[in-house]
């Protein structure tokens, strides 16, 4: 047999910045230097073991008998903020955003104008599966209400021609696209 292989080189501060900004929504020193010790093998490693960072709990503490659903939105958008920024997980709330990319729902121009704890559930939902299963995932999304609201799949018939009911295939169409 051959001599064993080289060690890998180095990870520069450079490298690790770079690595960081493609896998977080930021590099910072100590993560940085994280990085730089435990390789990005491990760095990634880790972050998969992390629990996710969530937004519903935060919300479903800010409920108060009065507190209109509306006031709770710009909550919503905070929490997303302070976990995109502070979280732990920082590899899986990048990967969430990414899905949220592509399994859009939105509170503008929806009835979900009001509904904080289903968009906050609904991002959950892309965190928790974010390093799952792709077809887990796409079930999840699929049977979630938020999806079912914002793509008009919520309480769709099956087709009955002789009754003239033909099936909404609006989130068919999304989900093929």
């Amino acid at each position: 047999p051959g001599p064993p292989p080289p060690p890998p080189a180095a990870i520069t501060k450079t490298e690790a910045f770079q690595f960081l900004n493609q896998t977080t929504f930021g590099a910072t020193e100590r993560e940085a230097q994280r990085v730089i010790n435990m390789g990005y093998e491990a760095w990634i490693d880790d972050q998969l073991r992390k629990t996710p960072s969530l937004q519903l709990p935060h919300l479903q503490s800010l409920a108060a008998p009065g507190v209109m659903p509306f006031e709770l939105q710009a909550d919503r958008v905070d929490i997303w903020f302070r976990n995109a920024l502070h979280g732990d997980d920082q590899l899986r709330q990048r990967v969430a955003f990414a899905l949220s990319e592509i399994f859009v729902v939105s509170h503008i121009g929806s009835s979900l104008n009001n509904q904080p704890w289903s968009l906050g559930s609904y991002y959950d939902t892309l965190a928790q599966h974010a390093f799952g299963n792709f077809r887990d995932l796409m079930e999840a999304v699929t049977l979630h209400p938020a999806m079912g609201v914002y793509l008009s799949m919520l309480g769709n018939e099956k087709p009955n021609p002789q009754l003239n009911i033909r099936p909404d295939e609006n989130y068919a169409r999304e989900l093929m696209q």
